[in-house]
C-alpha cells in the first residue's frame, strides 16, 4: 500500500528516502516472466488400488476422509505494520468464510523473483499482489486470469472509485482488482509558510513553464539560506503530473512510440529542472547529499514536499510539526495526478480460483477498507469510507478531502511489457537533466531514440 522502491539515480545521489518512505508498495523490478501454459483442471476421482494376494486380484476402493477447508495462498509484500493489518483482514475473512483458509506469504527479499520462481515451478500462489506498472509484463504471459466476469457478478462499481481500475487492465481485460490507491499531493509545512508570509497553497494555484505562475512566485518567497520551497523524489510517479498538466505524455496513444521530445513533455521536464538549477528553489542532488526530502520537510528545510498518502504516518510521528496537504498546482492543460496503489490478481495455475476471488473481493469490503484507511499508507477505494466522518476527521492532515478529490483526475502511468528497461533509460537520462549535465531537449532526444529501439524490437 506504500510507494515503490524504484528510486534510481537521483536518490542514489541524495542518499535515499527516510525509513517511513522507503518501505514500498511495490517490490523491486520484475524479472522477465515465463509464459504460462493453460492449466487443465484435475478432476478428483476415487483412487483405486489393485492388490494382488495369492494370485487373486482384489480391487480396493479408498474412501475419502471428511473434507477440510480449502487453503488459498496469498503472495504479497508488506512491512510489519501493513502485515498486521493484512492479518486482521484475513482473520475476519476466515471467520466469515470457515471453508477457506488463507496462507499469507511475504518473501524476505525480491517479491517479483519469488513470484517468477513459483510460476516457473508450477506452484504459483492462488492470489498475488500486483503493481500496475508490471500489469503488461505479467498479463502478456498469461500469469493472471481475467476478472471481468467475477467483477460483473459481485462488484458494484458505483460504490468504488473507478480510476484505479484502468491501471490493471491489459488488452481490454481486467486482470487486477484494486485494493487501495495513492495519488500525488502537496504536503506543506505551515510554519514555513507563516514565517515567509505566504498564503497556504489551495486550488487557485497555477503554474506554467514560461512564467511559473502562482507556484513559482510562492517558491521564490519560501526559499532562503539553507531553506528551499519545494522537493519531490524525481522519478516517474511525481514527475508525471507536470508532464500531463503541460499537455505532454510518455508515449503515443498506442504505446508504440516514445514521445519524450514532444513539446509538452519536454518543457514540463525543463520546468522541473529549472526549479533545481535556474530558480534554485529546490535542493539539487549535491545539496541533498546525506539528507532526504522527508527529513528536511519535517525540520523546516523544505516548505513543500510532493508525495503520496504513504507519508502520513511518518509526518504524524514528528513532534510539533504543523503540516497539511493540498492539490498540486494546476497546469496549462488542466489537472492530473499519478495513479499509485496495488491490486489483487488470481493465478491461472490456481485450483481454487473461486475461493481466491472471495478473498480478493474481501479487500474492497467496508471492514477491510476501514483498516486500510486507518493504516494511512494509502487511500481506500470504497467511496463510503473515503467520504466518512471518521476518515475526513482523522487528523493531521486537516484537508483529508484531498484524497478523494484527486481521484477525480487520477491517471495511470502508461506502461508496456518493457517497463524496467524503459525506466532505466529514463532514470539515467533524467539524472543528467537534474544535475545540469544535459538539457531536457538533449536528454529527451536520447530517451526517444533508445526507448523506440526497445519498442521496435518487441
Amino acid at each position: 500500500m506504500k510507494k515503490r522502491m524504484n528510486r534510481r539515480d537521483f536518490l542514489r545521489l541524495s542518499a535515499g528516502l527516510a525509513a517511513g518512505a522507503v518501505a514500498a508498495a511495490c517490490a523491486p523490478a520484475a524479472p522477465q516472466v515465463v509464459e504460462v501454459e493453460k492449466q487443465v483442471p484435475v478432476r478428483e476421482e476415487v483412487v483405486k488400488t489393485v492388490v494382488v494376494e495369492k494370485e487373486v486380484e482384489k480391487v480396493v476402493t479408498a474412501t475419502p476422509g471428511p473434507a477440510g477447508p480449502v487453503e488459498v495462498v496469498y503472495l504479497t509484500w508488506a512491512g510489519p505494520e501493513e502485515l498486521k493489518v493484512m492479518q486482521q483482514i484475513t482473520e475476519a475473512f476466515e471467520e466469515a468464510n470457515p471453508n477457506i483458509k488463507v496462507k499469507i506469504e511475504v518473501p524476505p527479499e525480491n517479491y517479483w523473483d519469488k513470484l517468477q520462481t513459483m510460476v516457473a515451478g508450477g506452484v504459483a500462489p492462488d492470489i498475488f499482489r500486483m503493481d500496475y506498472v508490471y500489469m503488461a509484463v505479467w498479463g502478456s504471459k498469461g500469469v493472471p486470469i481475467p476478472l471481468d466476469d467475477y467483477i460483473a457478478q459481485d462488484i458494484d462499481l458505483d460504490t468504488l472509485y473507478r480510476g484505479p481500475f484502468s491501471g490493471y487492465s491489459y488488452e481490454g481485460k481486467q486482470y487486477g482488482l484494486p485494493q487501495d490507491v495513492n495519488t500525488q499531493v502537496l504536503f506543506y509545512n505551515r510554519d514555513s509558510f507563516d514565517a515567509a508570509g505566504v498564503d497556504y497553497p489551495d486550488e487557485s494555484w497555477k503554474w506554467d513553464p514560461d512564467t511559473g505562475g502562482d507556484f513559482l512566485a510562492a517558491c521564490k518567497k519560501l526559499t532562503g539560506e539553507n531553506k528551499w520551497a519545494y522537493s519531490q523524489d524525481w522519478y516517474w510517479e511525481p514527475i508525471a503530473p507536470w508532464i500531463w498538466e503541460n499537455g505532454g505524455d510518455w508515449y503515443n496513444e498506442e504505446r508504440t512510440e516514445s514521445t519524450m521530445s514532444a513539446p509538452g513533455t519536454m518543457s514540463g521536464l525543463q520546468f522541473l529542472a529549472d526549479l533545481l538549477l535556474k530558480y534554485q528553489v529546490s535542493p539539487t542532488p549535491a545539496q541533498m547529499a546525506g539528507r532526504d526530502a522527508p527529513t528536511l520537510f519535517g525540520t523546516g528545510g523544505i516548505a513543500m514536499y510532493q508525495s503520496g498518502r504513504w507519508m502520513v504516518p511518518t509526518f504524524r510521528a514528528i513532534p510539533d510539526l504543523k503540516w497539511d496537504v493540498a492539490v498540486l498546482p494546476e497546469g496549462p492543460d488542466g489537472r492530473a495526478t499519478t495513479l499509485g496503489g496495488t491490486a489483487s490478481c488470481i493465478s491461472a495455475q490456481s485450483k481454487h480460483k473461486d475461493e481466491a476471488w472471495e478473498y480478493a473481493k474481501w479487500y474492497v469490503g467496508e471492514m477491510a477498507q476501514k483498516l486500510i484507511a486507518e493504516l494511512a499508507y494509502s487511500t481506500p477505494i470504497l467511496k463510503k469510507v473515503v467520504e466518512s466522518k471518521e476518515f475526513l476527521e482523522s487528523t493531521p492532515p486537516e484537508n483529508n478531502k484531498v484524497w478523494g478529490q484527486t481521484l477525480e483526475w487520477v491517471r495511470p502511468m502508461p506502461v508496456t511489457k518493457f517497463f524496467d528497461q524503459v525506466d532505466d533509460i529514463r532514470g539515467t537520462e533524467l539524472t543528467e537533466v537534474w544535475t545540469g549535465r544535459k538539457s531536457a531537449e538533449e536528454a529527451c532526444a536520447t530517451m526517444d531514440e533508445k526507448i523506440n529501439i526497445i519498442l521496435g524490437a518487441g
